[in-house]
């Protein structure tokens, strides 16, 4: 039988002896190739911002001009923030919010409602899009005039959103004796 010499271990099985590698202490050509392609990245970033209108809005008009909002108004909330950024429309799409329930199905102004012909409107353009305003007013339901009978909310409109004094006349019910007709209101359909 042959005796086990001190210090010595057997290879176990289950367990594989394993080589150690030769440490290097070079890891310049890793670093350099991480550096290269960094800044190939940037420099293709850059170009992108200047060449690409999208690219360009969002760098220049969108993180700048939040970034400047938020240094000369450090202490406002988040909704003065986004009234002195949009505005009217989005003083408009916070009354609508505030003046509906959470599970309500609006049927929402179209396109000339907002900018009717020949008036100067106080709105945005992005104020008419569908996607943008569920944006501010979600969980609620919107329902746009071109969509009556094909939107699966159509019979479950419970309001009607007015703008520049229009929409009145989709309401099913008379609107003088009940309702002072204003420029900008919602109002709730008697089912």
């Amino acid at each position: 039988m042959e005796k086990k010499k001190a210090g010595k271990t057997h290879n176990h099985p289950f367990r594989p002896e394993t080589k150690k590698k030769p440490q290097s202490n070079s890891y310049l050509p890793w670093l350099v190739k991480n550096v290269c392609a960094a800044a190939v990245a940037g420099f293709l970033l850059f170009e992108c911002v200047d060449v690409q209108g999208g690219y360009n809005w969002v760098y220049n008009m969108m993180l700048k001009g939040n970034m400047e909002l938020i240094k000369a108004n450090p202490d406002a909330t988040i909704e003065q923030r986004n009234e002195f950024k949009l505005g009217t429309d989005y003083s408009y799409l916070l009354y609508v919010k505030n003046s509906t329930p959470e599970d309500a199905v609006i049927l929402y102004p179209s396109h000339e409602d907002f900018f009717p012909p020949g008036v100067e409107s106080p709105f945005k353009q992005n104020i008419s899009n569908k996607i943008w305003a569920l944006r501010f007013l979600y969980p609620r339901k919107l329902v746009l005039p071109s969509e009556m009978g094909t939107n699966r909310y159509t019979n479950d409109i419970t309001h009607v959103a007015i703008v520049n004094g229009r929409g009145y006349e989709r309401l099913n019910y008379e609107t003088e004796a009940e309702i002072p007709t204003t420029e900008f209101t919602v109002i709730s359909i008697k089912r």
